[in-house]
């Protein structure tokens, strides 16, 4: 059968699989890009009135997406960019010295949070133990001491799929900030940010979202976000921008307060593309075929002896399945040399990650390459 979304996009010679990376490119993205540019070209200066309205698109497409209102959400340049915002804008609360996270977080995340040790936190990472982090760790060390909860939906490593909610509810009932990472799982896991009822949750466009770089993003719950007050702030976190009152800075009362100088704007007006072509197709549909997709390397993985790392119970795994081979590097090269393209991380292994634009046909090529003694 053919794949009728193979067309929706620009995909790379082979068998693309690395879309826990970066999405592959929707193929009407080179219409938006000549807007910006006709703008720019045609109007100068003017052209801003139209290009903040096409922000303000990116906000509603990611709102519909993530089930939220547009007024929640506010541009970022990157993840690592929205986590420094929300920690220094942290209220002080006595004894509230705690901040938490996981040993297996993304890299950039641990840098950020450690930088507030500067600022008398204690970061605590919580342990690993088999691959996984159960709920119990998290409520053993959930306690009153607590300022922050880091809580990655999925993880890079082994694709593991937390229990978010969960986390949440626990978190809130001691009184903790949260913040939940979506990086790994927007696009391909369904998300409702209402129902989880995070402080904060931060993304960015680049991966499943199949949106490119520089077109991350901050969701601040409503009910919770005058509680904070940013310290990287410019005009665009102010309540009226066009007040030009240098003494009189009022932050603006909604997640926009964390938005800062002048924004860059072609970056959210491509990803605004691929945020709608995930949300035309359904991520309740991309998560489905996902989901058989991987089934069938996970079958297949164990049926060849091979080590998976990623949670073989569907409901327990993001969109990547990661295998462990022997010999990782050769076995990298074999898919290379085929022209399969995926990725390999020290300390975890090679990580294959079906979208929807790939089928069975591809996944069956790359099964066929799997072999016990690699």
């Amino acid at each position: 059968m053919v794949n009728r979304y193979k067309q929706h996009f620009f995909i790379p010679e082979g068998i693309y699989l690395l879309n826990h990376s970066v999405g592959c490119l929707p193929q009407k993205t080179a219409i938006e890009q000549e807007r910006f540019f006709d703008l720019w070209k045609f109007q100068g200066g003017k052209a801003w009135e139209e290009w903040l309205r096409l922000i303000d698109e990116f906000c509603k497409s990611l709102s519909t997406l993530i089930h939220s209102d547009s007024q929640e959400v506010c541009p970022q340049t990157n993840v690592s960019s929205a986590i420094c915002k929300i920690l220094h804008s942290l209220p002080l609360r006595k004894d509230r010295t705690k901040i938490l996270l996981a040993e297996n977080d993304f890299p950039s995340m641990g840098f950020a949070l450690s930088q507030m040790e500067r600022s008398g936190y204690q970061i605590k990472f919580l342990p690993i133990k088999d691959n996984q982090l159960f709920i119990d760790i998290w409520k053993q060390h959930l306690t009153k001491d607590t300022q922050l909860a880091f809580i990655t939906h999925v993880n890079y490593g082994n694709s593991l799929l937390n229990p978010v909610k969960e986390i949440i509810q626990y978190a809130k009932e001691q009184g903790i900030f949260t913040v939940v990472d979506i990086a790994q799982s927007v696009g391909v896991i369904p998300i409702d940010v209402g129902a989880w009822n995070a402080d904060f949750v931060i993304g960015s466009s680049i991966k499943w979202l199949c949106g490119g770089p520089g077109a991350a993003f901050l969701w601040a719950n409503s009910e919770s976000v005058l509680s904070f007050a940013p310290v990287d702030v410019g005009w665009f976190s102010h309540e009226n921008p066009w007040e030009f009152n240098i003494h009189n800075f009022q932050y603006a009362n909604n997640a926009k307060r964390f938005w800062g100088g002048t924004p860059s704007v072609l970056p959210f007006i491509i990803a605004k593309v691929g945020i709608d072509e995930i949300n035309s197709i359904g991520v309740d549909k991309i998560r489905f075929h996902n989901l058989v997709l991987t089934e069938r390397i996970v079958q297949a993985a164990r049926t060849k002896r091979l080590t998976v790392l990623t949670p073989t119970e569907a409901s327990q795994r993001g969109g990547t399945v990661v295998i462990q081979f022997n010999h990782p590097q050769k076995a990298y090269e074999k898919f290379k040399k085929e022209n399969i393209c995926i990725d390999t991380r020290v300390n975890y292994g090679l990580r294959f990650s079906p979208h929807i634009y790939n089928d069975e046909e591809e996944i069956d090529k790359v099964i066929d390459l799997m072999q016990e003694e690699d």
